[in-house]
This record gives structure tokens, C-alpha cells and sequence, in this order.
């Protein structure tokens, strides 16, 4: 490359060499420094598209702001029991998070169980946890505030529930460059009761109101993590009514909703998130047996309509045999129903959170025979709130159990194609971009190596008898 000759021609052309040479190198530092740095091209505070997943390929690293939070300090391939609420709540509360082993995704699930509000714990839907783990999905499996029925020292409760899971989202995305995740990917997933509370922070987050609210001693600011973004960018609610219907619902909310007191109404207002679809931040998936409560079916519908009147989507996934918890398997495992349930919850996290790379839904066929065969339960007696946000006369076909109306399908179910044969074939309505695209049912691997959770105290129980009465 240069002049080695000892004649002045050579000499004098040596410097003029080297010094193109060297800013040649200049440049192309400053051109490498910018491609693996390119949050120096973004505005502040924007995160650009494109993020890719730990072990999902070689696209370009997506600009992140800086974390809020903590590093959790929960290794790859483990699972361990965090704290997740501030340190300025009333309670703390626990929840599990799980970060795959290998080929981890940059999306994130926070799961919330049911149980009526006055029982349950994270322990019910680990299953789902070790489920998504093995495809690839960070999740936090959380326990929330529970209530006693009828005391009134306890009332109301509403929304202490929702804010631990709102802080629960705020914590995952304060962490989200230590652990590997999108800030824009985090993704809500309630069954039953935790579907209620999971829509109210779907479509609730960073809304004033819950920030502001104090009641018996707790503050909606102290719940809540400061400066962190609240947003919900995806949505899975498993068998539950929407408008916030629920048992024990005056305890709950601190009285009827025919009150005249304006923050019981406003409580009432608050839980209604059929009637709020138009905040939601993001696509939500409705997952339901065709044995539940016809009115779920309705309050789906109605929820759709009003994300589609917003620019949002949704779509309704119908199981054929599932009753109210059909998922429910046993410690380790899904059912057969849940299996199935699984396959369309994974299609709809990677058709609206796709990698880069691509990658598929799932991965290799599952082991069924071994599959627990629960159906599920018929549900309670259901009582619709008086005052709907919703058409009445939206029905669906098929329902089972207190409250069901039948009646025609308002939208045309269109057949999706099962994970396997043993299982039927489910059924999707709703408003859809399109059809979900059939993959293979993922591997059954192993779950992953748990700590031991928290011991739950449950509020403590006075010796003054039941009040009976509310505001």
C-alpha cells in the first residue's frame, strides 16, 4: 500500500498516504459507533421500531431510554420472586418473574389470576408462565390486594387491585433495558377475576383519576411507581365480564351503583372498560368457553367495537367444551383446552409483536396424551349491572350457565385450525386485520426451576360481625 522505494517521489507521497489513511479510519469509526449506537440518531426519549430479541439474529439494536428501575437482578434462565410494587404502597406485593433460558423475546407478560377478589394466588397460573417461558416470553406472574367479603372496614377495595397490576406493568418496562425487553412490548393477560382487573389497567393506565384517587388511607400516587409510563401495549382477558361487573361488587365499590354519593359512581365509572375502550393503548385478545356465560360473549363484542372505533383491534377466540377455567390443568400443566387456548395466544403476541428476525409462533408439536382433560366449571349465577355500557341485545349462541340469553352470533365465526386433532376446533369472531396464521403448537419442555413464593397474609379479620349495609 505505500512507497518503500528510497527515492523522494516516494518519500514525499508517504505522509499524504498515511493521512488519508487515518481519516479514512476516523470515519469509519464514527460510522461504526453510530450503527451500534443509533440512540444518538432518535429523539429523546423515542423508541424507534425494530428491536431485536436476545438470540433472535443479528437486526440492528433498537435505541432504548435509559431504565427507571432497578436491574431485578433475575438471571436468564431463571425465576425468582421480586417485589414489584413501590416501596410508598400501603402493601407491598409479590409476583414471580420468569426470563426463558434461551431465545428470549423482547415481549413481556404480566399474568393475573382470578378468584373473585377475595382468593386465588400467582401458584394457579404458573402453568401459563412455564408455557410462554418456553416460547420465549419474560413474564411476571403476580399476587395482588384481596379482600374479606362483608366486612366494612374493607370496603372499598376499588382500585387497589388494579393499581398493583398498573405498578406491575410500570415495573417490567422501569427494567425493561436490564431484562432484555421492548419498553413498547408489555402485555397484559388476566383469567376470570384478574381479567376484570387486567382491563381496568388496559384501558385505565396513566389516566389522572388513578393517580389522584385516595380513599381509607390510599393514595392511587403512592401505588404507583413516579415518572414511569403506565401504558399497556397489549391485552388477553380469559371468561370474565367487562363493565365491571363482579362478585361482592357493593363491598367493592364502596356502594351501589344507583348511589348517589359521586365517588361511588365515580369508582363504578372507573371499572366500566367497555365503556373506556376508546384509552386502550393497544390490540386485545378475548379467550372464553362456549360454556361460560353467553353475556361474556356480549360484553366482548361491545369491548370490539369500541377498540375498532378507536383505530384499535380485537378478536374473540370461542373454545368449544370450555367452561369457566377450562386452562386449568394441574401444577405443571395446562389442559388439553388450555393447549389449545396457548396456540392462539401465542399467534396473537406474534402476529402484533413480531421479531425481528421472524419468527414463528411456536415451536415443535406438543405431548397431549399427557395433558390434563379439565373442562372447567359452570360459572356462578351471573347479575348484570343496571346500568349497561353496552347493547343488550348483542348475544352469542352457545353460552352455558346463569344469565346466558342466546341467541344469534352477531359475527360469523370463522374456523381456525386446531393445535392437533385431540383437540376441537375453536372458533374466532370479531374484528381481525387478518385471519391468525396456523403454526405449529409449540415444544413441552420442562418448567423452569421456581423459588418458593411469599407467604400471603391475608388482611387481618376483626371481631366486629359483618356490616350488611354500605354506602
Amino acid at each position: 500500500m505505500f512507497d518503500t522505494s528510497p527515492s523522494g517521489a516516494g518519500r514525499t507521497r508517504r505522509p499524504l498516504a498515511i493521512a488519508v489513511v487515518l481519516l479514512m479510519a476516523v470515519m469509519l469509526g464514527g460510522a461504526c459507533s453510530r450503527s451500534t449506537s443509533p440512540a444518538a440518531d432518535a429523539a429523546p426519549g423515542e423508541l424507534a421500531d425494530g428491536v431485536a430479541s436476545a438470540g433472535a439474529g443479528t437486526a440492528a439494536p433498537k435505541p432504548t431510554v435509559p431504565d427507571l428501575l432497578p436491574d431485578p437482578g433475575v438471571d436468564v434462565g431463571t425465576c425468582e420472586m421480586v417485589t414489584y410494587t413501590p416501596g410508598s404502597s400501603a402493601q407491598a406485593q409479590s409476583g414471580e418473574l420468569c426470563r426463558p433460558k434461551g431465545g428470549q423475546r423482547d415481549t413481556a407478560v404480566v399474568l393475573v389470576h382470578g378468584g373473585s377478589g377475595v382468593g386465588g394466588s400467582l401458584t394457579t397460573l404458573r402453568p401459563w408462565a412455564t408455557r410462554l417461558g418456553a416460547e420465549g416470553y419474560v413474564t411476571l406472574n403476580i399476587d395482588y390486594h384481596l379482600f374479606q367479603q362483608g366486612y366494612a372496614n374493607q370496603s372499598p377495595v376499588f382500585p387497589r387491585p388494579e393499581l398493583n397490576t398498573m405498578a406491575a406493568v410500570q415495573f417490567l418496562r422501569g427494567a425493561g433495558n436490564a431484562l432484555g425487553l421492548d419498553k413498547d412490548r408489555i402485555v397484559v393477560q388476566g383469567h376470570s377475576a384478574g381479567a376484570r382487573i387486567g382491563s381496568v389497567a388496559y384501558v385505565g393506565a396513566n389516566d389522572d383519576w388513578f393517580g389522584t384517587y385516595d380513599a381509607n388511607g390510599v393514595s392511587g400516587a403512592k401505588e404507583l411507581w413516579p415518572t414511569v409510563d403506565g401504558r399497556v401495549n397489549g391485552f388477553v382477558g380469559f371468561y370474565h365480564p367487562y363493565d365491571g361487573t363482579m362478585q361482592y361488587a357493593e363491598q367493592y365499590y364502596g356502594g351501589a351503583e344507583t348511589s348517589t354519593n359521586a365517588a361511588v359512581i365515580d369508582r363504578w365509572t372507573h371499572a366500566d372498560s367497555i365503556a373506556r375502550a376508546g384509552q386502550a393503548t393497544g390490540p386485545a385478545l378475548f379467550v372464553t368457553g362456549d360454556k361460560d356465560w353467553a353475556e361474556i360473549f356480549a360484553q366482548e363484542a361491545a369491548f370490539i367495537t369500541g377498540l375498532t372505533n378507536a383505530g384499535r383491534t380485537g378478536r374473540q377466540v370461542t373454545i368449544p367444551g370450555g367452561a369457566h377455567g377450562f386452562d386449568e390443568g394441574d401444577d405443571t400443566r395446562l389442559s388439553k383446552l388450555g393447549e389449545q387456548a396457548l396456540a392462539e395466544v401465542l399467534r396473537f403476541l406474534n402476529e402484533q409483536f413480531p421479531q425481528m428476525p421472524a419468527r414463528d409462533a411456536q415451536g415443535a408439536p406438543i405431548d397431549l396424551a399427557a395433558a390434563p382433560s379439565n373442562t372447567g366449571v359452570a360459572p356462578p349465577t351471573y347479575v348484570p349491572r343496571p346500568n349497561r355500557s353496552y347493547p343488550t341485545t348483542t348475544r352469542r349462541s352457545g353460552g352455558g350457565g346463569s344469565g346466558s340469553g342466546g341467541g344469534p352470533t352477531t359475527v360469523a365465526p370463522t374456523p381456525v385450525a386446531p393445535p392437533t386433532t385431540n383437540v376441537g376446533v375453536s372458533t374466532t369472531t370479531g374484528n381481525t386485520v387478518k385471519p391468525p396464521v396456523t403454526t405449529a403448537p409449540p415444544v413441552t419442555t420442562a418448567p423452569p426451576v421456581t423459588t418458593k413464593p411469599p407467604v400471603t397474609t391475608k388482611p387481618p379479620v376483626t371481631t366486629a360481625p359483618p356490616v350488611t349495609t354500605f354506602p
